[in-house]
């Protein structure tokens, strides 16, 4: 049976082939309408004899220019492997159970993970949101940090993929558009710290070739976890995983999911309480060590900022919750560029 193209083409018949049992289409709802940029997200309510009461349906994003991102970047085959060999090995947090996955072409079938609560990055976290996050954060980084099984996930891109260093070349065609939403709104020194950062982007990924590598979640922001009454936490959208240094994730968890002056309060506590798990979870103590953090999160926000700038060409200004999100990540995290003086990093005036 061919797989759906939209969430208007899921079907009883659909579901009930891919899920090996007599499945009724009660009704469907989309969720996170304006949170996900490569994919289409549907809470399905089914009658079946021994399913639950609702599903959640993954396919990939119906944008042009959105489609034809997430198939430069593999990201679809990345979170089919993901849920199909990686996840049962995750300890670190909640990963919701898969039902039914395919690469090509994509579509996943999930444990709706209701009724905990998905984090609003528009908003912003609570405190202990923050600090949650931050430790099942160094939980995962530590349980996966230089292992032998890292190293064996080769499907998984690394700080070297080439994706990653196309945020150079696109940064000089996506510029000009960012500067006329952003230029009046954000501080000038860290817009010249961008144009000046953007040609040594593959340089600087290189310095970080000798960094351990670890599993990282590679979209580790707030509309992406689930906060339980249990205190549980939970983490979806998997196709952005990479082996990456263990900075990564926290980089933009920080630098673009807290609001301005909560990064400011808190900052050095999420910090502390990072390396103090890293430790825990049997870190060296070179590389659970806070002035490493802070000079990859210094580093690390000024790469994001250059690469939203490259990365405006395929936002889309007629999704307003979207437009909100942009808008928030970047702002974020050219405040947070400019508190920490990341240009002067790199030796920039």
């Amino acid at each position: 049976m061919t797989t759906p193209i939209s969430m208007s083409d899921v079907s009883s018949e659909w579901l009930s082939t891919v899920l090996g049992s007599d499945v009724t289409l009660l009704r469907s709802e989309p969720v996170g309408a304006g949170v996900g940029f490569l994919g289409q997200l549907a809470r399905v309510h089914i009658s079946s004899g021994h399913l639950p009461e609702t599903l959640i349906v993954k396919l990939p994003t119906t944008d042009p220019g959105g489609h034809m991102m997430g198939e430069m970047m593999g990201v679809w085959e990345r979170e089919h492997r993901f849920y199909t060999e990686v996840a049962s090995r995750i300890t670190a947090m909640r990963i919701p159970q898969c039902f039914y996955s395919t690469a090509l072409p994509y579509a996943l079938i999930l444990e709706d993970m209701a009724p905990a609560e998905s984090g609003d990055q528009v908003i912003g976290p609570t405190a202990q949101q923050a600090r949650d996050a931050v430790a099942a954060a160094a939980r995962l980084h530590s349980a996966w940090f230089n292992t032998p099984e890292v190293h064996e996930l080769t499907w998984m891109p690394d700080i070297s993929d080439p994706m990653t260093a196309t945020v150079g070349e696109m940064f000089a065609i996506g510029w000009p558009i960012f500067l006329e939403r952003y230029e009046s709104t954000l501080p000038p020194r860290v817009l010249r710290w961008c144009e000046e950062f953007a040609p040594r982007i593959t340089q600087w990924i290189g310095s970080y070739s000798t960094w351990p590598v670890t599993l990282c979640h590679g979209d580790y922001r707030l509309d992406n976890m689930f906060f339980g009454a249990d205190g549980t936490f939970g983490l979806i959208d998997w196709q952005m995983a990479m082996r990456a240094p263990s900075t990564t994730d926290l980089v933009y968890f920080i630098g673009t999911n807290l609001p301005t002056e909560m990064r400011r309060e808190m900052q050095d506590e999420l910090i502390q309480r990072y390396v103090d798990g890293l430790v825990q979870g049997g870190v060296p103590s070179e590389w659970a060590n806070v002035d490493k953090i802070v000079r990859g999160l210094t580093e690390g926000v000024l790469f994001y900022c250059t690469s939203f700038g490259a990365s405006i060409l395929t936002f889309d200004p007629a999704n307003e919750r979207g437009a909100a999100l942009m808008d928030s990540l970047v702002r974020r995290a050219f405040s947070a560029a400019d508190d920490l003086s990341a240009g002067h990093v790199f030796g920039f005036a």
